[in-house]
């Protein structure tokens, strides 16, 4: 990627704190999964994967136990309370570069995405018409919901 910043403010710290939530890695690691993730889009550097990895372990987010010959990252409970009150701004993020990062089983989640791809349409859209639909879509819900109960 050329000339272009692929991540906007403060989205960097956002995903490898998604990425420390699948699972402890140390920070070549990171590198290694931002670029399979984000392919030719994103090109992870040293230069800037490993200053948001430090500035998250002295805002005590991530911690780093030495494992081996390399320190292992892992989210603190701080990290993940900061994770899970920043799901919007992660969902949003999911749906701008079509990478899947948060939980995928959660409701919350799924919830999540949507009201971000509702507001990405929202000039689109006719409130009637998205109110018709949402209403249909929980009377479907729990009429599901009942039928599975059985």
């Amino acid at each position: 990627m050329t000339g272009k910043r692929f991540f906007r403010h403060g989205e960097l710290p956002l995903v490898i704190l998604a990425l420390l939530d699948r699972r402890p890695m140390h920070t070549y690691q990171l590198l290694a999964e931002l670029d399979r993730l984000f392919g030719d889009d994103y090109e992870p550097s040293t230069g800037s994967v490993y200053p948001a990895v430090s500035a998250l372990r002295s805002e005590d987010l991530i911690t780093a136990d030495a494992r081996e010959l390399r320190q292992v990252n892992r989210l603190t409970p701080r990290g993940r309370r900061a994770l899970a009150a920043r799901r919007a701004d992660l969902a949003g993020l999911e749906i701008r570069t079509g990478v899947r990062l948060g939980e995928v089983g959660s409701v919350e989640a799924v919830l999540d995405s949507f009201v971000s791809r509702v507001r990405h349409l929202a000039p689109r859209l006719d409130p009637t018409q998205l109110a018709v639909v949402l209403d249909r879509a929980t009377t479907e819900l729990a009429h599901s919901g009942r039928e599975e109960a059985r």
